[in-house]
């Protein structure tokens, strides 16, 4: 049997579990029962770097990973874990539920994903059809996912979606993005001219820092020269202007955010030539063969 917890961002009930009647236990563990037999179907581990989107036969891994509230011990020992009473909590504190189980010593947390709109609240008015006819839902209650989001099974975390994920835990450690130090730091390389650092920096969101990041990691401005650089971009059709700054061939970072995006997916490889067709292609996925 199930026991159905929530991961909260309450400091003070960080973990609370749900007290059902017998026949709802056992409906639940056979609802997530089918979802474990489904997330647990054969798939190939893939590395989670930031870069890759994983198919439907594919799963993100992430080893070493740090387990700072201790979801295991609620598997382990649900009697030491409040229960989630709604008169002294708030369910739209509830970033996860999650439920698990322990054979041969090992125990395995599933999580699902949740936000708000899984909430039944007695400040709506929720109906339901029963008798061939709608009743109101009286008190407060939710709805449990139709899919299990990620495993955790010690210090190893296994998920399909980053976005999804990223809203139970802090992924900060595991999803590296440019800081404004970071970006100015590129901007003075050697490679690269920057009309305006604080402009660049303010245009730059999530995803331009990412590829800053990504950028700087791969060296690709100090592998290529300049001339192949041109050449390979021409292929594409991708812009880029190179300035003379004290004898070398420095690339120009546009301020416009359209402009700086197309630039920075072609400096992090985002796009191919396909052998066959010849083809060109962009993708927001890639691994190293």
């Amino acid at each position: 049997m199930y026991t159905l917890f929530a991961y909260t961002r309450d400091p003070s009930q960080r973990l609370v579990r749900f007290a059902v009647d017998q026949t709802v236990q056992r409906e639940l563990t056979t609802y997530l029962d089918a979802q474990v037999s489904f997330f647990e179907q054969e798939r190939e581990d893939i590395i989670f770097d930031g870069k890759y989107k994983p198919d439907d036969d594919e799963m993100l891994v992430i080893e070493g990973f740090d387990d700072i509230d201790n979801l295991a011990a609620a598997i382990v020992a649900p009697l030491n874990f409040p229960i989630a009473d709604p008169n002294n909590f708030s369910f739209d504190q509830i970033r996860a539920l999650f439920f698990g189980k322990t054979e041969n010593g090992t125990t395995s947390v599933y999580l699902q994903n949740f936000d708000k709109r899984k909430l039944i609240s007695e400040t709506g008015f929720s109906i339901f059809h029963a008798q061939n006819v709608y009743k109101r839902i009286e008190g407060t209650g939710l709805t449990l996912n139709t899919k299990i989001t990620a495993k955790l099974q010690g210090n190893v975390l296994k998920f399909f979606s980053f976005f999804l994920i990223s809203q139970m835990f802090d992924m900060s450690s595991y999803y590296q993005v440019a800081t404004d130090a970071d970006i100015a730091e590129f901007a003075n390389l050697p490679q690269v001219s920057v009309q305006d650092q604080d402009a660049l920096i303010s245009v730059s969101d999530n995803w331009v820092r990412n590829k800053f990041w990504l950028i700087k990691q791969s060296g690709i401005l100090e592998k290529v020269a300049p001339a192949d650089l041109k050449v390979i971009a021409a292929e594409f059709g991708i812009p880029v202007v190179y300035e003379a700054v004290d004898g070398t061939e420095r690339l120009q970072l546009p301020i416009d955010k359209k402009q700086l995006k197309t630039l920075l997916r072609f400096l992090d490889e985002d796009y191919y030539k396909s052998p066959l067709s010849k083809t060109n292609f962009v993708t927001n996925s890639k691994r190293a063969v």
